[in-house]
Protein backbone atom coordinates (compact mmCIF):
# COMPACT_ATOMS: atom_id res chain seq x y z
CA UNK A 1 0.00 0.00 0.00
CA UNK A 2 3.07 2.43 0.58
CA UNK A 3 3.64 2.14 -3.16
CA UNK A 4 -0.35 2.80 -4.25
CA UNK A 5 -0.97 5.95 -6.13
CA UNK A 6 -2.72 8.70 -3.68
CA UNK A 7 -4.29 9.91 -7.02
CA UNK A 8 -3.39 11.05 -10.87
CA UNK A 9 -3.73 7.26 -12.43
CA UNK A 10 -6.02 5.72 -14.52
CA UNK A 11 -5.60 2.18 -13.00
CA UNK A 12 -3.51 0.92 -15.15
CA UNK A 13 -0.63 0.28 -12.73
CA UNK A 14 -2.78 -2.75 -12.18
CA UNK A 15 -2.46 -3.99 -15.66
CA UNK A 16 -1.28 -7.11 -15.37
CA UNK A 17 -3.58 -8.19 -12.00
CA UNK A 18 -6.09 -8.47 -14.83
CA UNK A 19 -4.87 -10.60 -17.03
CA UNK A 20 -5.32 -14.07 -14.93
CA UNK A 21 -8.75 -13.27 -14.68
CA UNK A 22 -9.75 -12.84 -18.23
CA UNK A 23 -7.49 -15.99 -19.08
CA UNK A 24 -9.56 -17.88 -16.72
CA UNK A 25 -12.98 -16.21 -18.16
CA UNK A 26 -14.96 -17.58 -21.16
CA UNK A 27 -15.29 -13.79 -22.01
CA UNK A 28 -14.33 -10.73 -19.61
CA UNK A 29 -16.13 -7.05 -19.98
CA UNK A 30 -14.00 -4.55 -18.35
CA UNK A 31 -16.26 -1.24 -17.52
CA UNK A 32 -14.75 2.18 -17.73
CA UNK A 33 -16.45 5.06 -16.70
CA UNK A 34 -15.57 7.24 -19.33
CA UNK A 35 -14.83 6.40 -23.26
CA UNK A 36 -11.67 8.43 -22.80
CA UNK A 37 -10.63 6.03 -20.45
CA UNK A 38 -11.74 3.33 -22.21
CA UNK A 39 -9.71 3.69 -24.99
CA UNK A 40 -6.48 4.26 -22.88
CA UNK A 41 -7.27 0.82 -21.43
CA UNK A 42 -7.72 -0.67 -24.63
CA UNK A 43 -4.70 1.07 -25.96
CA UNK A 44 -2.65 -0.20 -23.15
CA UNK A 45 -3.66 -4.01 -22.66
CA UNK A 46 -2.67 -4.30 -26.75
CA UNK A 47 0.37 -2.53 -25.75
CA UNK A 48 1.59 -4.97 -22.98
CA UNK A 49 -0.30 -8.34 -24.63
CA UNK A 50 0.12 -8.10 -28.41
CA UNK A 51 -1.23 -12.33 -28.07
CA UNK A 52 -4.93 -10.53 -27.30
CA UNK A 53 -4.66 -9.26 -30.93
CA UNK A 54 -8.23 -10.44 -32.55
CA UNK A 55 -9.23 -10.97 -28.84
CA UNK A 56 -9.80 -8.26 -27.32
CA UNK A 57 -12.38 -5.42 -28.34
CA UNK A 58 -13.73 -1.87 -27.09
CA UNK A 59 -17.29 -1.12 -27.11
CA UNK A 60 -18.81 2.78 -26.31
CA UNK A 61 -21.12 4.98 -27.73
CA UNK A 62 -19.47 6.88 -30.10
CA UNK A 63 -18.12 3.98 -32.17
CA UNK A 64 -20.00 3.14 -35.69
CA UNK A 65 -23.60 1.16 -34.94
CA UNK A 66 -21.72 -1.45 -37.45
CA UNK A 67 -18.71 -1.83 -35.20
CA UNK A 68 -21.08 -2.39 -31.83
CA UNK A 69 -23.17 -4.43 -33.31
CA UNK A 70 -20.05 -6.36 -34.49
CA UNK A 71 -18.36 -6.65 -31.04
CA UNK A 72 -21.58 -7.87 -29.29
CA UNK A 73 -22.01 -10.63 -32.06
CA UNK A 74 -18.72 -11.42 -31.31
CA UNK A 75 -19.10 -12.03 -27.69
CA UNK A 76 -22.06 -14.04 -28.18
CA UNK A 77 -20.60 -16.27 -30.15
CA UNK A 78 -17.26 -16.73 -27.38
CA UNK A 79 -14.93 -15.32 -30.21
CA UNK A 80 -13.58 -12.56 -27.76
CA UNK A 81 -11.73 -12.43 -24.21
CA UNK A 82 -12.72 -8.99 -23.67
CA UNK A 83 -14.32 -6.04 -23.85
CA UNK A 84 -12.94 -2.66 -22.56
CA UNK A 85 -16.40 -0.84 -22.54
CA UNK A 86 -18.35 2.22 -20.69
CA UNK A 87 -22.10 2.23 -20.09
CA UNK A 88 -22.91 1.48 -23.37
CA UNK A 89 -23.20 -2.49 -22.21
CA UNK A 90 -25.07 -1.70 -19.22
CA UNK A 91 -28.37 -2.16 -20.41
CA UNK A 92 -30.27 -4.23 -22.84
CA UNK A 93 -27.77 -6.93 -23.54
CA UNK A 94 -27.36 -10.49 -22.65
CA UNK A 95 -24.93 -12.35 -23.30
CA UNK A 96 -24.35 -15.82 -22.23
CA UNK A 97 -20.70 -16.10 -22.08
CA UNK A 98 -19.60 -13.24 -19.76
CA UNK A 99 -18.29 -15.18 -17.07
CA UNK A 100 -16.42 -12.00 -15.46
CA UNK A 101 -17.06 -8.42 -15.26
CA UNK A 102 -14.25 -5.80 -13.96
CA UNK A 103 -14.91 -2.33 -12.67
CA UNK A 104 -12.26 -0.24 -13.17
CA UNK A 105 -12.31 3.22 -10.74
CA UNK A 106 -15.24 3.93 -8.70
CA UNK A 107 -18.81 3.49 -10.33
CA UNK A 108 -20.00 6.49 -8.20
CA UNK A 109 -23.19 4.21 -7.14
CA UNK A 110 -24.33 1.07 -5.77
CA UNK A 111 -27.14 0.42 -8.72
CA UNK A 112 -24.41 1.08 -11.57
CA UNK A 113 -21.79 -0.93 -9.70
CA UNK A 114 -24.63 -4.06 -9.26
CA UNK A 115 -26.21 -3.71 -13.01
CA UNK A 116 -22.64 -4.02 -14.33
CA UNK A 117 -22.09 -7.05 -12.02
CA UNK A 118 -25.18 -8.52 -13.90
CA UNK A 119 -23.30 -8.58 -16.94
CA UNK A 120 -21.96 -11.88 -16.32
CA UNK A 121 -23.48 -14.96 -15.27
CA UNK A 122 -26.40 -14.16 -17.04
CA UNK A 123 -28.13 -17.64 -16.99
CA UNK A 124 -29.98 -19.87 -14.89
CA UNK A 125 -28.32 -21.30 -11.75
CA UNK A 126 -25.08 -19.20 -12.65
CA UNK A 127 -23.85 -16.86 -10.54
CA UNK A 128 -22.32 -13.02 -11.08
CA UNK A 129 -18.65 -12.28 -10.38
CA UNK A 130 -17.30 -8.54 -10.40
CA UNK A 131 -14.12 -7.78 -9.34
CA UNK A 132 -13.14 -4.14 -8.27
CA UNK A 133 -9.75 -2.61 -9.53
CA UNK A 134 -9.26 1.34 -7.26
CA UNK A 135 -7.80 3.42 -9.39
CA UNK A 136 -6.12 5.19 -6.32
CA UNK A 137 -5.71 4.41 -2.71
CA UNK A 138 -8.97 5.84 -1.59
CA UNK A 139 -11.21 4.07 -3.75
CA UNK A 140 -10.42 1.29 -1.52
CA UNK A 141 -12.80 2.87 0.73
CA UNK A 142 -15.25 3.07 -1.98
CA UNK A 143 -15.08 -0.47 -2.58
CA UNK A 144 -15.83 -1.68 1.04
CA UNK A 145 -18.88 0.89 1.05
CA UNK A 146 -20.09 -1.02 -2.42
CA UNK A 147 -19.64 -4.68 -0.31
CA UNK A 148 -21.52 -3.43 2.56
CA UNK A 149 -24.40 -1.78 -0.05
CA UNK A 150 -24.71 -5.18 -1.91
CA UNK A 151 -25.13 -7.54 1.28
CA UNK A 152 -27.59 -5.08 2.63
CA UNK A 153 -29.29 -4.01 -0.51
CA UNK A 154 -29.18 -0.58 0.10
CA UNK A 155 -29.98 0.57 -3.58
CA UNK A 156 -30.30 4.33 -4.42
CA UNK A 157 -33.41 6.07 -5.47
CA UNK A 158 -33.61 7.77 -8.38
CA UNK A 159 -34.65 11.57 -8.38
CA UNK A 160 -37.65 12.16 -10.24
CA UNK A 161 -38.08 15.45 -12.65
CA UNK A 162 -41.01 16.98 -12.08
CA UNK A 163 -42.86 19.55 -14.49
CA UNK A 164 -40.42 19.25 -17.54
CA UNK A 165 -42.69 21.46 -19.95
CA UNK A 166 -40.03 20.88 -22.43
CA UNK A 167 -40.51 17.13 -22.82
CA UNK A 168 -44.32 17.82 -22.74
CA UNK A 169 -44.40 20.38 -25.26
CA UNK A 170 -42.34 17.87 -27.57
CA UNK A 171 -44.87 15.08 -26.48
CA UNK A 172 -48.26 17.07 -27.89
CA UNK A 173 -46.06 18.39 -31.07
CA UNK A 174 -45.33 14.52 -31.80
CA UNK A 175 -49.15 13.84 -31.10
CA UNK A 176 -50.13 16.61 -33.31
CA UNK A 177 -48.05 15.44 -36.12
CA UNK A 178 -49.89 12.05 -36.04
CA UNK A 179 -54.32 12.48 -35.73
CA UNK A 180 -54.41 14.95 -33.49
CA UNK A 181 -55.49 15.64 -30.10
CA UNK A 182 -58.03 16.95 -27.71
CA UNK A 183 -56.99 19.01 -24.93
CA UNK A 184 -59.71 17.62 -22.26
CA UNK A 185 -58.63 14.21 -23.35
CA UNK A 186 -54.66 14.31 -22.91
CA UNK A 187 -54.92 16.48 -19.87
CA UNK A 188 -56.56 13.71 -18.38
CA UNK A 189 -54.12 11.04 -19.35
CA UNK A 190 -51.37 14.04 -18.62
CA UNK A 191 -52.53 14.73 -14.85
CA UNK A 192 -51.97 10.60 -14.13
CA UNK A 193 -48.18 10.06 -14.45
CA UNK A 194 -46.28 11.36 -11.88
CA UNK A 195 -44.31 14.20 -13.63
CA UNK A 196 -46.94 16.33 -14.35
CA UNK A 197 -49.77 15.16 -11.00
CA UNK A 198 -49.42 18.68 -9.89
CA UNK A 199 -49.38 20.86 -12.75
CA UNK A 200 -52.20 23.63 -12.43
CA UNK A 201 -54.61 24.23 -15.59
CA UNK A 202 -53.32 27.63 -15.99
CA UNK A 203 -50.33 26.17 -17.12
CA UNK A 204 -51.81 23.43 -19.36
CA UNK A 205 -53.64 26.55 -21.10
CA UNK A 206 -50.20 28.27 -21.18
CA UNK A 207 -48.74 25.62 -23.38
CA UNK A 208 -51.49 25.50 -25.31
CA UNK A 209 -51.22 29.03 -26.39
CA UNK A 210 -47.27 28.23 -27.29
CA UNK A 211 -47.41 25.35 -29.23
CA UNK A 212 -50.22 27.22 -31.55
CA UNK A 213 -49.18 30.97 -30.90
CA UNK A 214 -45.76 30.61 -29.66
CA UNK A 215 -45.01 32.32 -26.44
CA UNK A 216 -46.55 35.74 -25.57
CA UNK A 217 -43.00 37.50 -26.25
CA UNK A 218 -42.74 35.44 -29.99
CA UNK A 219 -46.52 35.88 -31.35
CA UNK A 220 -44.97 38.29 -34.24
CA UNK A 221 -42.83 35.08 -35.80
CA UNK A 222 -44.54 32.58 -38.07
CA UNK A 223 -41.76 29.62 -37.05
CA UNK A 224 -42.91 29.15 -33.55
CA UNK A 225 -46.78 29.06 -34.78
CA UNK A 226 -46.59 24.92 -35.11
CA UNK A 227 -50.34 23.75 -34.36
CA UNK A 228 -53.39 24.51 -36.34
CA UNK A 229 -57.01 24.19 -34.54
CA UNK A 230 -59.88 22.72 -36.93
CA UNK A 231 -63.46 23.63 -36.25
CA UNK A 232 -63.70 20.37 -34.09
CA UNK A 233 -61.26 21.73 -31.74
CA UNK A 234 -58.75 19.25 -32.40
CA UNK A 235 -55.33 20.05 -31.94
CA UNK A 236 -53.17 19.28 -35.60
CA UNK A 237 -50.10 20.22 -37.38
CA UNK A 238 -50.30 20.34 -41.67
CA UNK A 239 -47.41 22.06 -42.22
CA UNK A 240 -44.63 19.52 -43.76
CA UNK A 241 -41.81 21.23 -43.23
CA UNK A 242 -42.56 21.62 -39.28
CA UNK A 243 -43.50 17.69 -39.28
CA UNK A 244 -39.94 16.86 -40.85
CA UNK A 245 -37.88 19.30 -38.56
CA UNK A 246 -39.57 17.83 -35.42
CA UNK A 247 -39.16 14.44 -36.66
CA UNK A 248 -35.27 14.87 -37.04
CA UNK A 249 -35.16 16.01 -33.69
CA UNK A 250 -37.21 13.78 -31.51
CA UNK A 251 -35.22 12.74 -27.83
CA UNK A 252 -34.65 14.05 -24.66
CA UNK A 253 -31.08 13.47 -25.18
CA UNK A 254 -28.93 16.74 -25.58
CA UNK A 255 -25.47 16.57 -25.69
CA UNK A 256 -22.73 18.89 -27.54
CA UNK A 257 -23.12 18.71 -31.32
CA UNK A 258 -20.90 15.64 -32.49
CA UNK A 259 -18.80 15.70 -35.12
CA UNK A 260 -18.54 12.63 -37.55
CA UNK A 261 -15.41 10.89 -38.02
CA UNK A 262 -14.50 9.59 -41.23
CA UNK A 263 -11.20 8.31 -43.07
CA UNK A 264 -10.36 10.96 -46.13
CA UNK A 265 -10.84 8.45 -48.59
CA UNK A 266 -14.73 7.49 -47.11
CA UNK A 267 -15.09 5.19 -44.01
CA UNK A 268 -17.12 6.12 -40.85
CA UNK A 269 -15.52 5.73 -37.57
CA UNK A 270 -17.55 7.50 -35.09
CA UNK A 271 -18.49 10.25 -33.64
CA UNK A 272 -16.28 12.41 -30.87
CA UNK A 273 -17.71 15.89 -29.48
CA UNK A 274 -17.29 18.85 -30.98
CA UNK A 275 -15.05 20.68 -28.67
CA UNK A 276 -12.73 18.25 -29.06
CA UNK A 277 -11.93 18.24 -32.41
CA UNK A 278 -11.76 22.32 -32.26
CA UNK A 279 -8.41 22.37 -30.29
CA UNK A 280 -6.58 20.11 -32.97
CA UNK A 281 -4.51 21.19 -35.89
CA UNK A 282 -4.24 19.90 -38.88
CA UNK A 283 -1.51 17.23 -38.43
CA UNK A 284 -2.48 16.43 -34.60
CA UNK A 285 -2.76 12.34 -34.15
CA UNK A 286 -5.41 11.27 -31.33
CA UNK A 287 -6.34 7.68 -30.10
CA UNK A 288 -10.22 7.09 -31.30
CA UNK A 289 -11.96 3.89 -31.37
CA UNK A 290 -8.85 1.26 -30.74
CA UNK A 291 -6.54 3.48 -33.57
CA UNK A 292 -3.92 6.12 -33.95
CA UNK A 293 -5.58 8.70 -36.33
CA UNK A 294 -3.84 12.07 -38.14
CA UNK A 295 -6.63 15.02 -38.38
CA UNK A 296 -6.57 16.49 -41.94
CA UNK A 297 -9.14 19.00 -41.85
CA UNK A 298 -13.24 19.44 -40.80
CA UNK A 299 -15.55 20.08 -44.09
CA UNK A 300 -19.39 20.07 -43.16
CA UNK A 301 -19.64 18.96 -39.81
CA UNK A 302 -16.85 16.00 -40.33
CA UNK A 303 -13.67 15.54 -39.20
CA UNK A 304 -10.96 14.03 -42.09
CA UNK A 305 -8.14 11.82 -40.89
CA UNK A 306 -5.99 9.24 -41.63
CA UNK A 307 -3.95 6.44 -40.41
CA UNK A 308 -0.92 6.94 -38.47
CA UNK A 309 1.51 4.98 -37.28
CA UNK A 310 3.00 7.57 -34.49
CA UNK A 311 2.35 7.27 -30.89
CA UNK A 312 0.04 9.92 -29.20
CA UNK A 313 -0.95 10.70 -25.88
CA UNK A 314 -4.38 12.39 -26.97
CA UNK A 315 -7.36 10.78 -26.00
CA UNK A 316 -10.84 12.12 -26.98
CA UNK A 317 -12.73 13.42 -23.96
CA UNK A 318 -16.32 13.57 -23.47
CA UNK A 319 -18.53 15.71 -21.24
CA UNK A 320 -20.78 12.93 -20.46
CA UNK A 321 -17.64 11.59 -18.36
CA UNK A 322 -18.58 13.94 -15.22
CA UNK A 323 -20.01 11.29 -12.53
CA UNK A 324 -20.81 12.03 -9.24
CA UNK A 325 -21.70 9.98 -6.06
CA UNK A 326 -24.55 9.49 -5.21
CA UNK A 327 -26.66 10.58 -2.20
CA UNK A 328 -26.79 6.33 -0.90
CA UNK A 329 -23.07 5.92 -2.08
CA UNK A 330 -21.70 9.10 -0.24
CA UNK A 331 -23.33 8.25 3.19
CA UNK A 332 -21.79 4.70 2.66
CA UNK A 333 -18.42 6.27 2.13
CA UNK A 334 -18.67 8.31 4.87
CA UNK A 335 -19.56 4.98 7.21
CA UNK A 336 -16.94 3.13 5.96
CA UNK A 337 -14.26 6.16 6.51
CA UNK A 338 -15.14 7.14 9.73
CA UNK A 339 -14.83 3.04 10.51
CA UNK A 340 -11.03 3.74 10.24
CA UNK A 341 -11.50 4.93 13.71
CA UNK A 342 -12.82 2.16 15.44
CA UNK A 343 -11.40 -1.48 16.05
CA UNK A 344 -9.79 -3.60 13.61
CA UNK A 345 -12.87 -5.97 14.83
CA UNK A 346 -15.12 -3.30 12.77
CA UNK A 347 -12.88 -2.65 10.04
CA UNK A 348 -13.28 -4.19 6.28
CA UNK A 349 -10.43 -5.85 4.87
CA UNK A 350 -10.20 -2.98 2.65
CA UNK A 351 -9.99 -0.31 5.29
CA UNK A 352 -7.26 -2.44 6.82
CA UNK A 353 -5.52 -2.62 3.91
CA UNK A 354 -5.69 0.91 4.01
CA UNK A 355 -4.06 1.41 7.53
CA UNK A 356 -0.30 3.06 6.12
CA UNK A 357 -2.46 5.85 4.22
CA UNK A 358 -4.36 6.49 7.55
CA UNK A 359 -1.20 6.59 10.03
CA UNK A 360 0.23 8.98 6.94
CA UNK A 361 -2.75 11.48 7.21
CA UNK A 362 -2.79 11.24 10.92
CA UNK A 363 0.94 12.35 11.05
CA UNK A 364 -0.24 16.11 9.47
CA UNK A 365 -3.46 15.65 10.25
CA UNK A 366 -6.35 13.69 11.49
CA UNK A 367 -8.84 10.84 9.97
CA UNK A 368 -12.34 12.38 10.73
CA UNK A 369 -14.50 10.44 13.32
CA UNK A 370 -18.63 10.44 12.96
CA UNK A 371 -19.49 13.96 14.77
CA UNK A 372 -15.96 15.39 13.56
CA UNK A 373 -15.75 17.82 10.05
CA UNK A 374 -12.33 17.91 8.99
CA UNK A 375 -10.89 21.18 7.20
CA UNK A 376 -6.74 21.53 6.46
CA UNK A 377 -4.79 24.79 5.06
CA UNK A 378 -1.04 24.29 4.03
CA UNK A 379 0.73 26.31 1.75
CA UNK A 380 2.72 25.98 -1.71
CA UNK A 381 4.24 27.88 -4.08
CA UNK A 382 0.97 28.08 -5.62
CA UNK A 383 -1.00 29.77 -2.78
CA UNK A 384 -2.81 29.11 0.59
CA UNK A 385 -5.22 25.86 0.30
CA UNK A 386 -8.03 25.43 2.59
CA UNK A 387 -9.52 21.92 2.06
CA UNK A 388 -12.69 21.27 3.12
CA UNK A 389 -14.05 17.27 3.34
CA UNK A 390 -18.08 16.92 3.13
CA UNK A 391 -17.63 13.74 1.43
CA UNK A 392 -20.61 14.15 -0.44
CA UNK A 393 -19.81 14.30 -4.06
CA UNK A 394 -18.67 16.75 -6.76
CA UNK A 395 -21.91 18.28 -7.76
CA UNK A 396 -22.65 19.05 -4.26
CA UNK A 397 -18.90 19.90 -3.80
CA UNK A 398 -19.03 22.54 -6.15
CA UNK A 399 -21.91 23.98 -5.11
CA UNK A 400 -20.74 24.33 -1.44
CA UNK A 401 -17.14 25.31 -2.24
CA UNK A 402 -18.80 28.17 -4.26
CA UNK A 403 -21.25 29.13 -1.25
CA UNK A 404 -18.57 29.20 1.26
CA UNK A 405 -15.89 31.47 -1.12
CA UNK A 406 -18.87 33.46 -1.40
CA UNK A 407 -19.58 34.01 2.28
CA UNK A 408 -16.09 34.21 3.06
CA UNK A 409 -15.46 37.07 0.73
CA UNK A 410 -18.17 39.07 2.25
CA UNK A 411 -15.87 39.19 5.74
CA UNK A 412 -13.02 39.71 4.34
CA UNK A 413 -11.39 40.76 0.97
CA UNK A 414 -10.33 38.37 -1.06
CA UNK A 415 -10.53 35.99 -4.48
CA UNK A 416 -10.93 32.02 -4.45
CA UNK A 417 -10.02 29.48 -7.13
CA UNK A 418 -12.26 26.24 -6.66
CA UNK A 419 -11.03 22.62 -7.06
CA UNK A 420 -13.38 20.18 -6.31
CA UNK A 421 -13.96 15.84 -5.90
CA UNK A 422 -15.97 13.17 -4.77
CA UNK A 423 -14.41 13.81 -1.29
CA UNK A 424 -14.04 17.12 -0.70
CA UNK A 425 -13.15 20.99 -2.11
CA UNK A 426 -10.71 23.21 -2.08
CA UNK A 427 -10.25 27.15 -1.93
CA UNK A 428 -7.28 28.37 -3.24
CA UNK A 429 -6.02 31.88 -2.24
CA UNK A 430 -2.97 34.48 -2.15
CA UNK A 431 -3.78 35.16 1.40
CA UNK A 432 -4.06 32.94 4.51
CA UNK A 433 -7.44 32.95 6.20
CA UNK A 434 -8.55 32.46 9.98
CA UNK A 435 -10.86 29.38 9.72
CA UNK A 436 -11.69 30.11 13.64
CA UNK A 437 -12.95 33.38 12.94
CA UNK A 438 -14.97 32.43 9.32
CA UNK A 439 -16.36 30.20 11.30
CA UNK A 440 -18.16 32.49 14.18
CA UNK A 441 -19.88 34.35 11.49
CA UNK A 442 -22.50 30.82 10.53
CA UNK A 443 -20.64 29.90 7.62
CA UNK A 444 -22.46 26.44 7.38
CA UNK A 445 -25.51 28.33 8.13
CA UNK A 446 -28.86 27.26 5.39
CA UNK A 447 -30.36 30.53 6.23
CA UNK A 448 -30.43 32.48 3.19
CA UNK A 449 -29.08 29.32 0.80
CA UNK A 450 -31.02 29.88 -2.18
CA UNK A 451 -30.00 33.91 -2.08
CA UNK A 452 -26.27 33.02 -1.43
CA UNK A 453 -26.30 30.24 -4.11
CA UNK A 454 -27.44 32.56 -6.48
CA UNK A 455 -25.21 35.25 -6.06
CA UNK A 456 -22.20 32.81 -5.66
CA UNK A 457 -22.82 30.76 -8.70
CA UNK A 458 -23.80 33.19 -11.25
CA UNK A 459 -27.01 30.91 -11.42
CA UNK A 460 -28.42 32.79 -14.70
CA UNK A 461 -25.36 31.41 -16.71
CA UNK A 462 -26.26 28.23 -15.66
CA UNK A 463 -29.71 28.13 -16.13
CA UNK A 464 -28.67 29.88 -19.68
CA UNK A 465 -26.51 26.82 -20.17
CA UNK A 466 -29.01 24.62 -19.01
CA UNK A 467 -31.99 26.62 -20.94
CA UNK A 468 -30.26 25.40 -24.16
CA UNK A 469 -30.96 21.92 -23.78
CA UNK A 470 -35.08 22.80 -23.03
CA UNK A 471 -35.05 24.97 -26.15
CA UNK A 472 -33.95 21.90 -28.11
CA UNK A 473 -36.19 19.77 -26.37
CA UNK A 474 -38.89 21.62 -26.26
CA UNK A 475 -38.47 23.07 -30.86
CA UNK A 476 -37.76 26.39 -29.67
CA UNK A 477 -34.51 25.78 -31.87
CA UNK A 478 -33.10 23.56 -34.77
CA UNK A 479 -30.61 21.17 -34.16
CA UNK A 480 -29.81 21.11 -38.24
CA UNK A 481 -30.46 17.75 -40.51
CA UNK A 482 -28.34 14.29 -41.50
CA UNK A 483 -24.98 15.09 -41.91
CA UNK A 484 -26.13 19.01 -41.93
CA UNK A 485 -25.69 19.84 -38.23
CA UNK A 486 -25.86 23.25 -36.47
CA UNK A 487 -22.88 24.46 -35.14
CA UNK A 488 -22.77 24.27 -31.10
CA UNK A 489 -22.06 27.85 -30.96
CA UNK A 490 -24.65 28.61 -33.50
CA UNK A 491 -27.27 26.65 -31.07
CA UNK A 492 -25.83 28.38 -27.86
CA UNK A 493 -25.79 31.63 -29.29
CA UNK A 494 -29.69 30.86 -30.67
CA UNK A 495 -30.94 29.73 -27.56
CA UNK A 496 -29.24 32.83 -25.45
CA UNK A 497 -30.90 35.03 -27.64
CA UNK A 498 -34.22 33.79 -26.50
CA UNK A 499 -33.44 33.37 -23.04
CA UNK A 500 -32.64 37.30 -23.39
CA UNK A 501 -35.83 37.59 -24.34
CA UNK A 502 -37.52 35.85 -22.16
CA UNK A 503 -35.81 37.00 -19.73
CA UNK A 504 -36.27 40.86 -20.40
CA UNK A 505 -39.85 41.13 -21.80
CA UNK A 506 -41.45 38.03 -20.31
CA UNK A 507 -40.02 36.50 -17.07
CA UNK A 508 -43.22 34.59 -16.04
CA UNK A 509 -42.15 31.70 -19.51
CA UNK A 510 -42.77 28.29 -18.36
CA UNK A 511 -39.49 27.33 -20.03
CA UNK A 512 -37.31 29.97 -18.78
CA UNK A 513 -38.23 29.43 -15.43
CA UNK A 514 -37.98 25.86 -15.43
CA UNK A 515 -33.87 26.07 -16.64
CA UNK A 516 -33.50 28.20 -13.49
CA UNK A 517 -35.64 25.36 -11.37
CA UNK A 518 -33.44 22.39 -12.69
CA UNK A 519 -30.64 23.90 -12.56
CA UNK A 520 -31.19 24.07 -8.74
CA UNK A 521 -33.01 20.57 -7.91
CA UNK A 522 -30.59 18.72 -10.44
CA UNK A 523 -27.11 20.13 -11.58
CA UNK A 524 -26.66 22.08 -7.71
CA UNK A 525 -28.60 19.06 -5.84
CA UNK A 526 -29.79 22.20 -3.59
CA UNK A 527 -31.76 19.39 -1.35
CA UNK A 528 -28.77 17.51 -0.52
CA UNK A 529 -26.07 20.63 -0.12
CA UNK A 530 -28.90 21.77 2.60
CA UNK A 531 -28.60 18.25 4.35
CA UNK A 532 -25.37 18.39 4.06
CA UNK A 533 -24.80 21.84 5.97
CA UNK A 534 -27.02 20.89 8.76
CA UNK A 535 -25.40 17.49 9.22
CA UNK A 536 -22.20 19.69 9.36
CA UNK A 537 -23.64 22.10 11.35
CA UNK A 538 -24.04 19.44 14.32
CA UNK A 539 -20.13 18.30 13.50
CA UNK A 540 -17.09 19.39 15.63
CA UNK A 541 -15.44 21.07 13.24
CA UNK A 542 -11.41 19.90 13.48
CA UNK A 543 -9.73 22.91 11.82
CA UNK A 544 -5.44 21.18 11.24
CA UNK A 545 -2.44 23.73 10.17
CA UNK A 546 -0.56 21.33 8.00
CA UNK A 547 3.23 21.59 6.60
CA UNK A 548 2.63 19.69 3.07
CA UNK A 549 -0.55 18.62 1.41
CA UNK A 550 -2.04 15.28 2.99
CA UNK A 551 -3.15 11.49 1.25
CA UNK A 552 -6.72 13.11 1.72
CA UNK A 553 -6.48 16.68 -0.12
CA UNK A 554 -3.44 14.79 -2.79
CA UNK A 555 -6.21 14.18 -5.21
CA UNK A 556 -7.73 17.61 -5.10
CA UNK A 557 -4.07 19.08 -6.12
CA UNK A 558 -3.20 16.51 -9.01
CA UNK A 559 -6.86 17.55 -10.25
CA UNK A 560 -5.82 20.98 -9.88
CA UNK A 561 -2.26 20.22 -11.73
CA UNK A 562 -4.11 18.21 -14.73
CA UNK A 563 -5.52 21.20 -16.19
CA UNK A 564 -2.20 23.40 -16.29
CA UNK A 565 0.55 20.36 -17.41
CA UNK A 566 0.87 17.74 -19.75
CA UNK A 567 0.76 14.04 -18.85
CA UNK A 568 3.67 13.30 -19.13
CA UNK A 569 4.95 16.91 -16.83
CA UNK A 570 2.13 15.91 -14.47
CA UNK A 571 3.21 12.34 -14.11
CA UNK A 572 6.86 13.95 -12.94
CA UNK A 573 5.48 16.55 -10.80
CA UNK A 574 3.51 14.11 -9.17
CA UNK A 575 6.51 11.84 -8.03
CA UNK A 576 8.12 14.66 -6.34
CA UNK A 577 5.29 15.90 -4.63
CA UNK A 578 4.73 12.14 -3.11
CA UNK A 579 8.87 12.34 -2.62
CA UNK A 580 8.61 15.38 -0.86
CA UNK A 581 5.35 14.36 1.54
CA UNK A 582 7.25 11.29 2.27
CA UNK A 583 10.09 12.92 4.09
Amino acid sequence: MDTFPWRGHLGLQLLEEIVPIINNSKTTLLFTNTRSQCEIWFQKILEKHPEYAGEIAMHHGSINKETRQWVEEAIRNESLKAVVCTSSLDLGVDFAPVETVIQIGGPKGVARFLQRAGRSGHQPGKESVIYFLPTHAIELVEASALKNAAKTKAVEDRVPYLNSYDVLIQYLISLAISDGFIPEQIFSEIRHTFCYQAMPQEHWQWILNFIVMGSQSLQAYDEYKKVEVDANGKYQIFNRGIAMRHRFQIGTIVGDANIIVRYQKGGYIGSIEEYFISKLKPGDVFTFAGRNLEFIRVKEMQAHVRNSSKRTSKVPSWMGGRLSFSAQMSELLRDELYSASESEANQSREIKALEPIFLRQSKESIVPKPDEFLIETFETSDGFHHVFYPFEGRFVHEAMGSLLGYRISLLIPITFSLAFNDYGFELLSDKEINIDEVLDNNLFSTEYLFDDLNSSLNSTEMARRKFRDIAVISGLVFTGYPDKGIKIKHLQSSSQLLFNVFRDYESDNLLYLQAFRETFEHQLEEGRLRIALERIASQKVIWKKCLTPTPFSFPLITDRLREKLSSEKLKDRIKKMITLMKK
